[in-house]
């Protein structure tokens, strides 16, 4: 049996060392080393006394504060019997023993100098890389690769705090390869007897070695208790490998793989779960399979690859572990390679989907592109000279042509959009007219009466880009800062040219923010390219500090004029006639000390409505105190009544999470994300953790929406490590690192 972390992680990335605990000195307290004035050749030997006597046959016995010194080797005690013939010592008498990874103290001891070897009776040590130590009958020590300790005791709490140990007939620890091995090793608790096996390895650093990891425990409404009993299979230094028997009371067995390598210049990992006849499910089989791939080529080229699969729609909703997983809608395959120039750039991709969320219509179900190929070229951007820029695009898109796809058009489209620019920036303006034009091509199949097979679109493009800058000194809070105003004016003409003909097949809109208020098109893709004529007001002033040269702060507004209603909409949409967009404000500052605080407003004038606010703050006054608080608010579509308009809010959430220290070694975590207009918890969960120099443990406790009918799954999950040994329980960690903003834990 291996011990190590639940849940190995990825190939060559290191763990936390001991020495990094933040709760622990490192390493743990030894007498310090006798110092040497001598100025030693490698391998001499150095010996000093109080007294000294040399006897027939070249002995030589020490005595008071008698030393032996060699390479980094070193040895003291009341009396030493030295024979330089046979290069051997017997000792006796508050003996200690240093090297760079052992300590060693006891009362007789015998040194093989010609060996490396040393005898120790009746001896303690201490192990300073991994913070062990412990007590033995005897020690066998073969410097510097090999030590073998009999009739011992192993822990890594430090010797006022005996939590944990494991005693054993016979441990052996291997230094060059980092990993011990015990027999008949007896783990005990508080001096409880918990655990008895005949053989069990361990690691003496954050290397990986094959063997069965810990189980993990756990119990949710939907599966009922679980165990898992993982095997981590370490292939080689570039690879391994991770198999895991999951039992759930509620379903069956369920078994587990995980296979991580790299290669050069690249690497992937390969998932896979199996569930045979659900018994929740109909006694249907049910599985996972995931594949992901990257690979760098030719300095700047990239290939990336994945492909995901589950047997049904229901999966993620039974066993995903949080609502990200259990709101997934889509998993994507895809074979993508990208290559850049020095004045061009290249992409291929192939790409599909799985649909796994069953309220989407299988009309509402994006295409596959099969394939879609990009190209671009253009100059070194230059001030004060022309600058030229061609993007090109041919793309199949397929949606399938069975009896649920009767409606849907298939086919070709081939994008072509060059264009040119002459930016004249000084220190403090700038002025960037921009033209170019854009060709679309379609050849479709099935284009059906509404469609022509082949319709094409062709519309010029003009923008004015300019702005200034302004900066003054100020203080505030008595620090120095550098506070500037940019106003920004935006112009950007579109003609309006009837779309209608033009089919959909990967077209939207943006989401609206204060990036978007310069962009080219409102649209994200090349189905529709919306017209525009359009002046575009917007300030920003940020604070800098100046003795460390960071954004302390910054604040922009902005909002978008229009000369002429919009008139191309996607499918379902309606012409646009207001005379403004919303106005945008974005805000963020850290000039309070331990506060970050940022922000956003969209406000619609023509209605009075706020369409969008968010707002977040996070207070993180030390290591592992934290609280983070949000709020979340995003109206849509306008409903007519007879009253007059009515606001529909989508969304409005808040949220808070926090990591706080009940003691110096208990810590509170918890997340709430609530939605105000449903009334209802979205993800919740709570718990508790506990670490000190030897063990930690943490139990987290979820409840969180599973799908939209409202059904929810509640767990409740554990983690418990013996420092230097083994962690038990599910890996909790990764999950709070995600859901808490600003967490840090070295457990």
């Amino acid at each position: 049996m291996a011990m190590q972390n639940l849940g190995a992680e990825p190939v060559g990335e290191a763990l936390p060392s001991a020495k990094d605990w933040p709760l622990c000195p490192a390493p743990l307290p030894i007498p310090e080393r006798p110092k040497v004035e001598a100025d030693l050749a490698p391998g001499a030997i150095h010996i000093s006394a109080d007294e000294a006597d040399l006897e027939e046959d070249s002995i030589s016995i020490l005595q008071g504060n008698a030393e032996i010194t060699r390479d980094r080797q070193q040895i003291s005690a009341d009396a030493i019997t030295y024979n330089r013939t046979t290069e051997t010592a017997d000792l006796a008498g508050n003996i200690e023993y240093w090297d760079d990874a052992l300590y060693f103290s006891s009362e007789i001891a015998h040194l093989e100098f010609g060996t490396d070897t040393g005898q120790f009776e009746n001896a303690r040590y201490v192990l300073k890389d991994n913070r062990a130590r412990g007590q033995a009958g005897k020690v066998l020590h073969e410097y510097p690769s090999l030590t073998q300790l009999n009739s011992v005791d192993y822990s890594t709490c430090d010797p006022e705090d005996n939590f944990w140990k494991f005693s054993a007939s016979e441990i052996n620890l291997n230094h060059d390869k980092n990993w011990g091995d015990a027999r008949n090793a007896v783990l005990r608790i508080k001096d409880v007897p918990v655990l008895y096996t005949p053989y069990i390895s361990f690691p003496l650093s954050n290397e990986r070695k094959t063997g069965f990891l810990f189980p993990g425990f756990g119990n949710t409404n939907r599966n009922g208790y679980e165990v898992q009993i993982p095997f981590y299979w370490n292939i080689a230094p570039e690879m391994d490998a991770t198999l895991t028997p999951r039992v759930l009371s509620d379903s069956g067995l369920m078994l587990m793989g995980q296979f991580r390598y790299l290669v050069p210049d690249g690497g992937g990992e390969l998932n896979a779960e199996y569930l045979p006849s659900d018994d929740e499910f109909g006694d249907k089989d049910r599985s996972l399979f995931g594949f992901t791939h990257s690979q760098l080529f030719g300095n700047t080229g990239n290939l990336f690859l994945t492909y995901n699969r589950v047997s049904d729609k229901q999966y993620f909703e039974d066993f995903g572990k949080n609502i990200s997983l259990t709101s997934t809608r889509y998993l994507e395959r895809r074979a993508d390679a990208s290559y850049r120039g020095s004045w061009w750039d290249a992409n291929a991709m192939i790409q599909d989907y799985q649909t796994v969320d069953s309220s989407i219509p299988a009309t509402s179900r994006p295409y596959k592109r099969l394939p879609q190929i990009k190209f671009n070229t253009y100059t070194p951007y230059r001030n004060r000279q022309l600058n030229l820029n061609l993007s090109t695009e041919v793309s199949y898109f397929d949606r399938g042509d069975n009896d649920a796809f009767t409606n849907d058009i298939n086919g070709a489209r081939f994008d072509l959009f060059p264009s040119i620019s002459y930016p004249m920036y000084t220190a403090s303006t700038y002025l960037e007219p921009k033209a170019g034009f854009r060709y679309t091509q379609y050849n479709l199949q099935d284009s059906g009466p509404l469609f022509d097979t082949s319709p094409s679109r062709v519309l010029p493009m003009l923008s004015l880009d300019s702005g200034v800058f302004f900066e003054r000194e100020t203080s505030l809070f008595n620090k120095s800062f550098l506070q500037t105003l940019e106003p920004r004016l935006f112009y950007l003409y579109i003609p309006f040219d009837d779309q209608t003909d033009l089919p959909v097949f990967d077209t939207g809109l943006y989401d609206f923010s204060f990036d978007s208020l310069f962009r080219e098109d409102r649209y994200t893709g090349a189905d529709r390219m919306g017209d525009a004529n359009q002046i575009t007001l917007a300030v920003t002033s940020r604070l800098i500090n100046q003795s460390s040269g960071k954004e302390a702060g910054y604040i922009s507004l902005g909002q978008i004029y229009y000369l002429h209603d919009r008139e191309v909409f996607l499918p379902a949409g309606k012409e646009r006639a207001e005379d403004s967009s919303p106005f945008v404000t974005e805000i963020g500052t850290s000039i309070i000390d331990n506060w970050r605080l940022r922000g956003t407003l969209q406000w619609d004038p023509n209605n009075n409505k706020t369409e969008k606010l968010a707002a977040f703050a996070q207070y993180n006054p030390a290591y592992n105190k934290v609280i983070n608080i949000g709020y979340r608010m995003r109206n849509t579509t306008d409903s007519i009544s007879s009253s007059g308009i009515t606001n529909i809010t989508d969304i409005e959430q808040t949220e808070i999470s926090f990591l706080w220290p009940v003691t110096r070694q208990w810590n509170a975590v918890g997340r709430w994300y609530y939605a105000l207009q449903e009334n209802r918890t979205l993800d919740a969960f709570g718990g508790v953790e506990y670490e000190s120099c030897c063990w930690a443990f943490r139990v987290v406790a979820r409840r969180f929406l599973t799908n939209v009918d409202g059904d929810y799954n509640t767990g409740i999950f554990f983690q418990f490590e013996l420092k230097g040994l083994a962690g038990i329980g599910q890996k909790t960690a990764d999950y709070l690192r995600e859901n808490i903003p600003g967490y840090q834990s070295e457990f």
